[in-house]
């Protein structure tokens, strides 16, 4: 058995590159569409990579079983996956896009922590951190009703099981920022973009750079107090 590992659910997004170059240690490294990334990204963590496609319930159990199968302690999980925040009317959301959606973002984390979060529990503790949105605070903006839904079922996973495994030494803890620029914004208008800059006290939309201190906070250990928190990354913007 190895040293315990981080699990990085989403290790080839724009926030896990942004993260692996602050992290040091064992990692297990979930990529699903970019792994190719992961070889230019400057980290010295110790990666290894599993492929996962999240958007069935196959894919999920069959990445499950991949990490299970490498014997390997996982100590930390940070949870990034989600489908792109599409602005849809509500009465145009198909069953086949709300059901993509909440397997990325909410179904994967289910199985991920009803796997190890026990087994984590067994071996000492650990910490989970995940990433939720600000639009869990306050009214969101029109036409993201299956985005918004599925974070705020994330957001109740985490709360939940920060009461249910504290007494087992698991922190489980997430940030809710304000829009960052990454590949998703491309999906929305660039007038919303800029609307939302224009918001932050700061006169711009969060970097994935700008998320990486507090999810490094929250995965170190060094808080064990700091338990079901929802923390706003969001420049001092209004929250309600």
């Amino acid at each position: 058995m190895e040293h315990k590992a981080l699990l990085l659910l989403g290790a080839d997004s724009d926030i896990g590159l942004a993260f692996l170059k602050e992290w040091e240690g064992p990692v297990i490294a979930h990529v699903c569409k970019k792994a190719e990334l992961l070889d230019s990204c400057e980290t010295s963590a110790d990666i290894r990579r599993v492929f996962g496609d999240f958007s069935t319930k196959e894919g999920i159990e069959a990445f499950i079983s991949e990490v299970l199968a490498m014997d390997v302690e996982v100590g930390k999980i940070l949870f990034l996956p989600s489908i792109p925040a599409v602005p849809t009317k509500f009465a145009k959301i198909t069953e086949d896009q709300l059901e993509k959606t909440f397997l990325v973002g909410y179904h994967a984390a289910f199985r991920v922590f009803q796997t190890f979060l026990p087994k984590m529990a067994k071996s000492g503790g650990g910490q989970v951190a995940a990433i939720l949105t600000s639009y869990c605070f306050g009214a969101p903006p029109k036409f993201l009703a299956q985005y918004v839904s599925s974070k705020y079922a994330l957001y109740g996973l985490v709360r939940s099981l920060a009461v249910e495994y504290a007494s087992k030494g698991i922190t489980v803890n997430a940030i809710a920022p304000s829009m960052v620029e990454t590949s998703f914004v491309s999906n929305l208008p660039a007038f919303t973009v800029e609307q939302e800059a224009q918001k932050s006290p700061l006169g711009r939309n969060a970097k994935p750079e700008d998320l990486v201190p507090v999810l490094k906070l929250l995965l170190s250990g060094e808080a064990p107090y700091l338990n079901g928190a929802v923390i706003p990354v969001t420049s001092g913007s209004q929250l309600n």
